[in-house]
Protein backbone atom coordinates (compact mmCIF):
# COMPACT_ATOMS: atom_id res chain seq x y z
CA UNK A 1 0.00 0.00 0.00
CA UNK A 2 1.46 3.68 -0.78
CA UNK A 3 2.25 5.43 2.11
CA UNK A 4 -0.19 8.21 3.24
CA UNK A 5 0.95 11.27 1.03
CA UNK A 6 1.62 9.10 -2.00
CA UNK A 7 -2.19 7.82 -2.10
CA UNK A 8 -3.72 8.94 -5.67
CA UNK A 9 -7.10 6.94 -5.63
CA UNK A 10 -9.69 9.56 -5.54
CA UNK A 11 -12.17 6.89 -2.94
CA UNK A 12 -9.54 7.08 -0.98
CA UNK A 13 -8.83 10.81 -0.30
CA UNK A 14 -12.31 11.10 -0.16
CA UNK A 15 -13.00 8.61 2.43
CA UNK A 16 -9.98 9.98 5.01
CA UNK A 17 -11.57 13.55 4.12
CA UNK A 18 -8.06 15.06 3.43
CA UNK A 19 -5.15 15.64 0.03
CA UNK A 20 -2.44 17.00 -0.70
CA UNK A 21 -1.93 19.88 -3.39
CA UNK A 22 1.38 21.19 -5.20
CA UNK A 23 3.30 24.32 -4.51
CA UNK A 24 5.71 26.05 -5.96
CA UNK A 25 8.10 25.38 -2.84
CA UNK A 26 6.28 23.82 -0.22
CA UNK A 27 3.32 21.82 0.50
CA UNK A 28 -0.68 23.03 0.58
CA UNK A 29 -2.79 20.64 2.64
CA UNK A 30 -6.69 20.46 1.74
CA UNK A 31 -8.90 18.93 4.63
CA UNK A 32 -13.14 19.06 5.12
CA UNK A 33 -15.66 17.81 6.37
CA UNK A 34 -19.10 18.30 7.39
CA UNK A 35 -18.41 20.67 9.74
CA UNK A 36 -15.44 23.20 11.21
CA UNK A 37 -14.47 20.43 13.92
CA UNK A 38 -14.05 17.19 11.59
CA UNK A 39 -12.16 19.95 8.93
CA UNK A 40 -9.85 20.96 11.47
CA UNK A 41 -9.25 17.45 12.62
CA UNK A 42 -8.45 15.47 8.84
CA UNK A 43 -6.34 18.87 8.72
CA UNK A 44 -4.07 17.99 11.64
CA UNK A 45 -4.18 14.38 10.16
CA UNK A 46 -2.87 15.24 7.19
CA UNK A 47 0.25 17.35 8.45
CA UNK A 48 1.41 13.81 10.55
CA UNK A 49 0.07 11.70 7.75
CA UNK A 50 2.75 13.92 5.34
CA UNK A 51 5.39 13.66 7.74
CA UNK A 52 4.95 9.22 7.99
CA UNK A 53 3.07 6.76 6.63
CA UNK A 54 -0.19 6.46 9.15
CA UNK A 55 -0.39 3.19 8.08
CA UNK A 56 2.38 2.31 10.29
CA UNK A 57 1.32 4.23 13.53
CA UNK A 58 -0.59 2.50 16.36
CA UNK A 59 -2.96 3.97 18.64
CA UNK A 60 -1.00 3.02 21.64
CA UNK A 61 -1.72 6.21 23.42
CA UNK A 62 -3.76 9.84 23.74
CA UNK A 63 -2.27 13.25 23.56
CA UNK A 64 -3.75 15.81 24.96
CA UNK A 65 -3.29 19.99 23.73
CA UNK A 66 -5.07 23.30 23.80
CA UNK A 67 -4.36 25.85 21.44
CA UNK A 68 -5.94 29.57 21.12
CA UNK A 69 -5.69 32.49 18.64
CA UNK A 70 -6.90 36.09 18.10
CA UNK A 71 -8.69 34.80 15.02
CA UNK A 72 -10.08 31.80 13.16
CA UNK A 73 -6.55 31.42 11.28
CA UNK A 74 -4.57 32.36 14.26
CA UNK A 75 -6.79 29.36 15.97
CA UNK A 76 -5.53 27.13 13.06
CA UNK A 77 -2.24 28.25 12.81
CA UNK A 78 -1.58 27.39 16.56
CA UNK A 79 -3.72 24.14 16.34
CA UNK A 80 -1.09 22.84 14.12
CA UNK A 81 1.48 24.29 15.45
CA UNK A 82 1.26 23.00 19.06
CA UNK A 83 0.74 19.57 17.91
CA UNK A 84 3.75 19.87 15.51
CA UNK A 85 6.01 21.12 18.55
CA UNK A 86 5.24 17.74 19.76
CA UNK A 87 6.48 15.73 16.95
CA UNK A 88 9.59 17.81 16.73
CA UNK A 89 10.35 17.30 20.27
CA UNK A 90 9.71 14.92 23.22
CA UNK A 91 7.40 12.50 23.04
CA UNK A 92 7.74 13.33 19.22
CA UNK A 93 4.07 12.55 18.75
CA UNK A 94 2.52 11.40 15.91
CA UNK A 95 -1.56 11.30 15.60
CA UNK A 96 -3.08 8.93 13.40
CA UNK A 97 -6.47 9.92 14.67
CA UNK A 98 -7.72 13.61 16.18
CA UNK A 99 -10.61 14.43 17.98
CA UNK A 100 -11.68 17.58 19.09
CA UNK A 101 -13.37 18.03 23.05
CA UNK A 102 -13.87 21.58 22.60
CA UNK A 103 -14.26 23.89 19.72
CA UNK A 104 -15.34 27.67 20.87
CA UNK A 105 -15.54 30.06 17.77
CA UNK A 106 -15.93 32.98 19.72
CA UNK A 107 -13.07 33.06 21.83
CA UNK A 108 -10.92 31.12 19.03
CA UNK A 109 -9.86 28.30 21.33
CA UNK A 110 -10.12 24.47 21.17
CA UNK A 111 -9.01 21.43 23.16
CA UNK A 112 -8.47 18.24 21.21
CA UNK A 113 -7.02 14.70 20.95
CA UNK A 114 -5.11 12.51 19.30
CA UNK A 115 -4.87 8.65 19.14
CA UNK A 116 -1.13 7.16 17.81
CA UNK A 117 2.43 6.85 19.33
CA UNK A 118 5.76 8.35 19.44
CA UNK A 119 7.70 8.48 16.22
CA UNK A 120 9.99 5.52 15.74
CA UNK A 121 12.92 5.45 13.33
CA UNK A 122 12.97 2.01 13.25
CA UNK A 123 9.26 1.28 12.63
CA UNK A 124 8.30 5.07 10.93
CA UNK A 125 9.92 5.92 8.18
CA UNK A 126 10.58 10.29 7.78
CA UNK A 127 8.65 11.01 4.30
CA UNK A 128 9.27 14.85 4.61
CA UNK A 129 9.99 17.09 7.56
CA UNK A 130 7.46 19.81 8.73
CA UNK A 131 8.54 23.42 9.64
CA UNK A 132 5.92 24.70 10.45
CA UNK A 133 2.23 25.64 9.17
CA UNK A 134 2.44 29.27 7.52
CA UNK A 135 -0.66 31.81 6.88
CA UNK A 136 0.22 31.97 3.39
CA UNK A 137 -3.14 31.99 1.41
CA UNK A 138 -4.64 29.87 4.17
CA UNK A 139 -8.27 28.93 4.31
CA UNK A 140 -11.44 28.46 5.90
CA UNK A 141 -14.45 28.46 3.92
CA UNK A 142 -17.31 27.10 6.09
CA UNK A 143 -20.94 26.30 4.12
CA UNK A 144 -24.39 25.05 5.86
CA UNK A 145 -23.19 21.46 5.12
CA UNK A 146 -19.35 21.55 4.12
CA UNK A 147 -16.09 23.42 5.74
CA UNK A 148 -12.85 23.15 3.31
CA UNK A 149 -9.53 24.34 4.56
CA UNK A 150 -6.25 24.83 3.29
CA UNK A 151 -3.02 25.71 4.74
CA UNK A 152 0.15 25.64 2.88
CA UNK A 153 3.12 24.11 5.79
CA UNK A 154 6.77 25.34 5.49
CA UNK A 155 8.71 22.25 4.66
Amino acid sequence: MPSTSMIEDRAEIEKRCFEYLDHPADIQLHSWGTNIEDAFSACLVSMFGYMTDLAKVEEQYEFYWKASGDSMDGLLFQFLDEALNSFHAEPCFVAKRVEIIRFDKEKFEIEYRGYGESFDTSKHETEADIKSPTYSNMQIIEKPDRCDIFVIVDI
